[in-house]
């Protein structure tokens, strides 16, 4: 699945996830930018870790 695909099912289950593509890297590393900060609880962190299991399966 591309990158894009899957930012934009993150998207819609309410986490944005960046997809960088090229021109920013090289054709065909595309590939999911993930942006953590002290205020984000372990409870956010393990539910966005289950929601891009899903959206991958």
């Amino acid at each position: 699945m591309s990158a894009l695909k899957l930012s934009n099912k993150l998207f819609d289950e309410g986490f944005f996830v960046s997809a960088i593509r090229p021109p920013t890297v090289p054709p065909n590393t595309a590939r999911l930018r993930f942006t953590l900060s002290a205020g984000h609880s372990e409870n956010q962190i393990e539910t966005l870790l289950k929601k891009v299991k899903d959206v991958m399966a």
